[in-house]
């Protein structure tokens, strides 16, 4: 199979186009041409048959003489041979001259009356060496008699070599079109080509080159600036791979560290059953923690791939909301933390129950765990104009506001939560919002530092 170039393919067919065209005019031109010299030829016809019909009129004695002069002269140079016929009203030959006096057309009864009326009539036939025979018939001498005429054009030297003119010149103007046509198409393209040269260059490690742009806004500019945005995303989703990648290996590490050094720490000397229970507690506390954060992970993962499959059905959120408060209340009572519930309505939506229920337990774990003792957490919902509007509110650390536009991020967690007893992985608020967009809602967050924080979940409801 052959496989053009762009730069063959626009040189082929702008030469196609251009040899169509010039085709086409060339034989629009030919056509016009030889209209006008069919045209001529008539008008010769013509005037040769109002001058013996002006001599006829002048001195009728010695027109036959007239007529053998002029019908034997070599006459125009696209008519060499030529006849003169004298023929009665009814068609009848009363004299004829000239070489091709054989050549004679013979005239319907209709026809002598047409021509009789006034009209001119004009007809081609081949003589008898099959070259063509232009010929006149016109009235004369008051309609007694007819007179006709005929020319035999066999060598248009003229229309010939306008014909060779114009396929000259169209050579000429197909070749030039077919240089012209590759020098314009690698002109076209040439961008293109520096954009390649540009692009090969670039690999991951100068993810942050660029294409050079020009100052004319064609298509060209369209595709550079496109490809430009293109590379700046690949960029940041680079950036964030190897971001999650550091993260993920540090927040993997130290789980991993603490059981290791437990476990040494232990095979150093024998111990009592009491210190190896205690040991073995806080390697499954640690196993815990780092089995939340491969869950958490591979739940990100198949999220990302769009292979996580969301089941929809009918809900209503305030039972979920009630039955994860119930559970916290629990939790919360050791920290001498109070978990209330302000506002219950019932709002149904579709969505996923079990993601709903992480979305709302990840929320209210928070705000329970970044809650200093003898603090509270109020939770909330209601319908407000079509969407169903759930609000988490402590009065916990709260969030500076350097931090608060990375709270979403994957493996953050603002200093005063790392300086807080936690042991989160700083997944939560990543899942959070990749669930709340999947159901095509949003989530908000209001903070200042050491008076609290307030989420709002926004859910289209049903």
């Amino acid at each position: 199979m052959i496989t053009w170039t762009i730069r063959t393919r626009l040189t082929f067919w702008y030469t196609c186009i251009f040899g169509g065209t010039l085709f086409l005019f060339g034989v629009l031109t030919y056509f016009a041409f030889s209209y006008v010299n069919s045209k001529s030829i008539d008008i010769g016809l013509k005037e040769e048959a109002d001058g013996i019909i002006h001599y006829a009129q002048l001195s009728k004695d010695y027109l036959k003489e007239y007529i053998e002069r002029i019908s034997n002269e070599s006459g125009e140079e696209w008519a060499h041979e030529k006849y003169v016929a004298i023929l009665d009203n009814t068609g009848n030959i009363q004299f004829i001259s000239g070489d091709i006096k054989g050549n004679y057309l013979p005239l319907s009864s209709h026809q002598i009356q047409e021509i009789l009326s006034g009209k001119k009539y004009y007809k081609t036939v081949k003589n008898t060496k099959g070259h063509p025979l232009r010929i006149i018939t016109m009235s004369m001498n008051d309609g007694l008699q007819l007179i006709q005429v005929g020319f035999v054009f066999k060598n248009n030297k003229t229309s010939k070599t306008f014909l060779m003119m114009l396929m000259s010149l169209g050579g000429v103007a197909i070749i030039g079109s077919l240089l012209g046509g590759r020098w314009m198409a690698k002109k076209a393209l040439d961008p293109i080509d520096q954009m390649i040269r540009e692009l090969q260059n670039i690999e991951t490690e100068h993810l942050n080159r660029r294409l050079t742009i020009g100052p004319v806004k064609d298509e060209i500019h369209k595709l550079a600036n496109v490809i430009n945005g293109m590379l700046s995303r690949m960029e940041d989703s680079f950036k964030q791979v190897r971001q999650f990648t550091a993260d993920a290996s540090h927040e993997l590490r130290t789980p991993l560290a603490i059981m290791k050094t437990g476990i040494e720490v232990a095979l150093r000397k024998s111990r009592n059953a009491l210190d190896y229970q205690q040991i073995l507690a806080n390697t499954l506390d640690d196993l815990g923690r780092l089995s939340k954060i491969v869950e958490n992970l591979f739940l990100l993962a198949r999220a990302d791939a769009r292979r996580y499959e969301i089941h929809r059905e009918r809900m209503n959120l305030s039972t979920v909301i009630t039955d994860i408060s119930d559970q916290f209340m629990i939790v919360a009572e050791a920290k001498n933390i109070s978990v209330s519930i302000e506002k219950a309505e019932d709002v149904f939506i579709e969505g996923d129950e079990l993601l709903i229920r992480m979305l709302f337990f990840n929320l209210i774990d928070n705000a329970v765990k970044y809650t200093s003792q003898k603090g509270s957490v109020s939770l909330a919902l209601h319908k407000e104009n079509g969407f169903a509007r759930a609000v988490f509110k402590d009065n916990g650390i709260g969030i500076s506001q350097e931090e608060m536009p990375h709270i979403f991020d994957r493996f953050y967690r603002a200093n005063k939560a790392r300086n807080a007893d936690t042991r989160g992985g700083g997944l939560g608020l990543s899942i959070c919002q990749w669930i709340v967009k999947s159901h095509h809602g949003t989530i908000s967050v209001q903070s200042a530092l050491h008076k609290g924080s307030t989420f709002t979940v926004t859910l289209p409801s049903c």
